[in-house]
């Protein structure tokens, strides 16, 4: 992927990268829209604003070198989507979702807003992530930061119920107790997959689904398939009839290119629905 530096500005080709298919997928939950093709998308406290043209991105920030990483411009995605064509099922789903790139989110932010995601739409886990942001995260002027994990352990079970968390309230409080007084990011940085699985199944709120997108989102592994509502409508047979029964079948034909097919796959029922 071509990529030019200039001063607080990347501009990048994007034969490979559509900038509103992969923040549209439902990978990520604090960008905001100003235009078309035109967003402003925040991580770890910092912000870019990432504007489509026909032939190029623009990607206008103070912290370049991080959203080279957190878009993952240095991965050839036509070797990607070369090797998921060879599986005939999914010619349709890569022609749907030509463009979409997964984001090396920041996994402490990705471990808050799936919890926040469970079984709620992403409007509303927008509106709390951004309440969450104002009540503990610190003012930028223009924007606020995801909150410090210290800045969450002061929040109380009440604080989240007055932003919206609904029965998510208690899981949060836990979770972000369990983050400050173990190890548990750097060991999941450190664990293989199915260790860091297990690790993230042991906090409240995180089941199955939202482990693996946790995985796929934040600790940017592709030997996972996340089965929620829409790939299981896409996926299921006679024979895989159980989320379970989905992943292992998808994850022993697609292997460490399971992630990448999963996020077309969904993008596509999704999309369609």
């Amino acid at each position: 992927m071509y990529i030019e530096k200039q001063e607080n500005k990347l501009i990048v080709d994007n034969k490979d990268f559509s900038v509103s298919k992969t923040l549209e997928c439902g990978q990520l939950f604090r960008y905001f829209k100003n235009d078309e093709n035109d967003y402003y998308v925040c991580s770890a406290g910092k912000r870019c604003r990432v504007i489509e043209y026909r032939d190029h991105v623009e990607i206008i920030t103070a912290e370049p070198e991080y959203f080279i990483d957190y878009f993952d411009l240095h991965t050839d995605y036509s070797e990607i989507i070369d090797r998921l064509s060879e599986f005939p099922e999914l010619k349709d789903a890569l022609d749907f979702g030509n463009g979409i790139r997964i984001l090396k989110q920041d996994l402490y932010e990705t471990i808050i807003s799936f919890i926040i995601s469970a079984n709620n739409n992403i409007p509303r886990i927008k509106g709390i992530i951004e309440r969450l942001c104002k009540r503990a995260g610190e003012d930028r002027g223009e924007y606020f930061a995801f909150p410090e994990l210290e800045s969450l352990k002061a929040l109380s079970i009440d604080d989240y119920r007055m932003i919206g968390c609904g029965f998510r309230d208690n899981y949060l409080y836990s979770t972000v107790r369990r983050l400050c007084s173990e190890n548990l990011l750097d060991e999941l940085q450190q664990s293989d997959t199915e260790s860091a699985r297990k690790i993230l199944l042991s906090l409240k709120g995180i089941g199955p689904k939202v482990a693996d997108c946790i995985i796929l989102f934040g600790l940017h592994r592709f030997d996972t398939y996340p089965v929620d509502t829409w790939i299981f409508k896409a996926c299921k047979t006679q024979i895989l009839d159980t989320p379970a029964k989905v992943m292992k079948f998808f994850l022993d034909r697609y292997g460490n290119l399971a992630g990448y097919a999963q996020q077309f796959i969904f993008f596509k029922q999704r999309q369609n629905e």
